[in-house]
Formats: structure tokens, C-alpha cells, sequence
């Protein structure tokens, strides 16, 4: 018998509409988790991929460009070469 669950008389008993609402209530919330969530993950995932492109600047004209993955590929940029 200690398995047994004992609510006691002074418990209220839930009505239908109290169940529904609660439920509404717990689905409206994990959404917004989930939506939440999901920016979060992209923002990571934009941040890790701008981290990982390098630029590099132009010896000819100093201006700013993707290298691509490592720097060593190029140090001239498209309009200079």
C-alpha cells in the first residue's frame, strides 16, 4: 500500500474547461520556447560560419575581401588581378 497517491477532501476537483485551458496554456508556452530556441540556433550558426570566412586585404588596393577558407589562397583581390 505505499504505492497509493491520498488526495485529501479539500483538493478541488478540476473542471473540464480548467484542463483545457492548462493545456492551451502549456502548448502556447513550449512554441514559444521552440521559436525561441530555433533563433538562438541560427544566430550560433551565423556567427560559427562569419567566424570561419577570412578576409584579407588587397595589396594593390587595400581594400577588404573573402579569401575564402585560409588566407593563403589569395592576396590580391578579383578587380586587382
Amino acid at each position: 500500500m505505499k504505492n497509493e497517491i491520498l488526495i485529501p477532501d479539500h483538493f478541488p476537483d478540476l473542471k473540464e474547461e480548467d484542463v483545457k485551458i492548462a493545456d492551451l496554456r502549456r502548448e502556447r508556452y513550449s512554441q514559444g520556447r521552440d521559436v525561441l530556441a530555433m533563433e538562438f540556433n541560427d544566430a550560433i550558426a551565423a556567427r560559427l560560419e562569419a567566424e570561419r570566412i577570412i578576409k584579407v586585404k588587397c595589396d594593390k588596393c587595400g581594400k577588404e575581401f573573402i579569401a575564402g577558407v585560409t588566407a593563403a589562397d589569395s592576396t590580391k583581390c578579383p578587380e586587382c588581378r
